[in-house]
């Protein structure tokens, strides 16, 4: 059993726990096809164990909150994150919640992408006293708007923390919020929303992209992140738009490039970096997560990140060090 990791509490993720199947095969079918696949392995997952994981990669060890399935991989699954160093103190354990369970399928014809089919059996929750406490009195609350809504009353309990000063980052997958307008009031009330092409065309409807984005910006305030794989990234604020080029990066694994991208710009956020010093460390860290395997392959020190991009002899590469 590791040693128990404690937080300060500054910065909550809330989710759920998954187990990630590897498959490769030379591409993927279309539908009625039938291809042959090869399993390359099982390792721990979920968008969020797997972000905190790389937050807690960067030396300031965050929350991890939620349910957790009580049965074989528990234990396993709790000693890996306390050894990256996230406090697990608040994981809800119990047979009554059921991970989620994820099939990545890498296409020898394209590594930049992946095929992800992900079985999710979902969870009620309602926080104790405690649990609440430890939620509203953070300073950064990271979580996607499934697990959220997941949680009792959780308009309310967002509307506290908020009112206590907490800011919210929200990770927007087009699978995790039912529209835009449905989902509004979690839309409105984030500080950070991270999507990528497929979230953004899902939220803005009939509307242009850059529409969609000034109305976010007119009622948050907040910074509205489009992430863009290979090609980068751009964040619109109120002062404006940074776009970020991507770099060229032999990719082997995308799987948990998002979490990495995320996760970093947070980190770089609340450590009082400025929004292009903090979305040009997490694009690069974001890329050199693809050239490793496993969802949690861009966990790493800050002085780690930095030396691989150095390495790269890139032209665009120094500019992403933070100051």
């Amino acid at each position: 059993m590791s040693k128990a990791v404690t937080s300060d509490g500054t910065v909550v993720f809330f989710g759920s726990h998954a187990v990630d199947h590897y498959l490769r095969c030379a591409y993927w079918p279309a539908e009625g096809q039938k291809i042959n696949a090869q399993p390359v392995g099982r390792v721990y997952g979920g968008m969020i164990p797997n972000a905190a994981t790389i937050f807690a990669g960067y030396g300031r060890p965050p929350v991890l909150m939620g349910p957790l399935e009580d049965n074989e991989d528990a234990d396993p699954i709790l000693d890996e994150l306390a050894e990256a160093g996230v406090d697990t103190r608040y994981m809800r354990r119990s047979s009554e919640f059921k991970n989620s369970y994820a099939y990545n399928f890498l296409s020898e014809v394209n590594a930049n992408e992946k095929t992800l089919v992900i079985v999710d059996p979902g969870y009620t929750f309602e926080l104790t006293a405690q649990e609440r406490a430890i939620f509203t009195d953070a300073k950064f609350i990271y979580s996607t708007i499934a697990h959220l809504t997941r949680i009792a009353d959780i308009e309310d309990v967002i509307a506290e923390a908020r009112g206590r000063g907490a800011k919210l980052f929200i990770d927007v997958e087009a699978e995790s919020f039912r529209s835009a307008d449905e989902d509004w009031w979690a839309f409105s009330s984030a500080d950070f929303l991270s999507f990528n092409d497929e979230s953004v065309g899902k939220f803005r409807g009939a509307k242009t992209s850059e529409a969609a984005i000034a109305e976010l910006l007119a009622a948050t305030d907040g910074e509205v992140i489009t992430t863009l794989g290979k090609d980068g990234c751009e964040v619109a604020s109120r002062a404006g738009k940074t776009r970020i080029v991507g770099l060229r990066v032999p990719a082997i694994d995308p799987l948990g490039a998002g979490d990495t991208f995320n996760s970093t710009y947070l980190f770089g956020r609340a450590c009082g970096h400025s929004i292009e010093q903090s979305a040009r460390f997490a694009n690069l860290a974001a890329a050199r997560s693809t050239t490793l395997i496993g969802p949690r392959g861009g966990r790493a020190s800050v002085q780690a990140v930095e030396d691989f991009l150095r390495n790269l002899k890139q032209a665009d590469a120094a500019s992403a060090l933070p100051v």
